[in-house]
């Protein structure tokens, strides 16, 4: 089977065979594929699913959308069912085929952290921290606002969050501030409303000898607040 590489965060990119399908542009589209992918632990009733995207049509109605919906997506990726399991109940990513997800690294690199903090193997923590920021390449999913999926963003955004902070602590605590600088200037694009933030950027560019960036942080602290 052909290798399969997907993008979810920041854009929504599908590349099948070494090609990007392009084709899959309309955004219900995209939006099923994601919620599949994202819950692709649990076979799903073809019935809450049609529920869940079309809430207002009847229930006739919402069963031939979707219906519609997989013939669309099935016409411009005829493999669909090489990695979706469709029958008259059920829609279920498959378990056993493989693809990378970069939410799935994502997370998997903030678990690898997690488990390195509880076995004190500081250096792995830095290293996964670091490969999980890099991996965040944007809010989930940008531009839809299905409601299922705006829970899911903020969830994975708030993981972000806490991943720069971690990686700003740590490398102040090992004196590298330029770098621990650059993980709280991160922080603060991505959250730009929180005070602390900017006390401790604030005391990073003090430790690392810039008063003059110190007192531009606070500045723009002050303005923004």
């Amino acid at each position: 089977m052909a290798a399969l590489h997907i993008r979810l965060l920041g854009e929504f990119r599908f590349v099948y065979d070494d090609k990007q399908i392009v084709a899959i542009r309309q955004m219900r589209q995209q939006t099923l594929l994601a919620y599949l992918l994202l819950h692709r632990h649990t076979p799903h009733l073809r019935q809450q699913i049609a529920f869940l995207f079309w809430p207002d049509n009847s229930e006739a109605q919402a069963h031939t959308n979707l219906r519609q919906l997989l013939h669309h997506i099935r016409r411009v990726w005829p493999d669909l069912d090489d990695f979706v399991q469709i029958d008259d109940r059920v829609l279920h990513w498959k378990a056993d085929v493989s693809f990378t997800l970069d939410v799935m690294e994502f997370e998997t690199r903030l678990e690898q952290a997690a488990n390195a903090v509880r076995s004190q193997q500081f250096n792995v923590v830095h290293v996964a921290l670091q490969e999980a920021v890099a991996l965040y390449g944007g809010e989930l999913l940008p531009g839809n606002y299905e409601e299922w999926l705006l829970s899911e963003r903020e969830r994975l955004r708030q993981r972000l969050l806490d991943a720069l902070e971690q990686l700003a602590l740590f490398l102040e605590s090992r004196r590298d501030y330029e770098q621990a600088i650059h993980y709280a200037d991160q922080l603060l694009r991505a959250d730009p409303l929180q005070e602390i933030t900017y006390q401790h950027l604030m005391r990073l560019h003090a430790l690392n000898g810039d008063r003059s960036g110190a007192l531009r942080t606070y500045h723009v602290c002050a303005s923004l607040l």
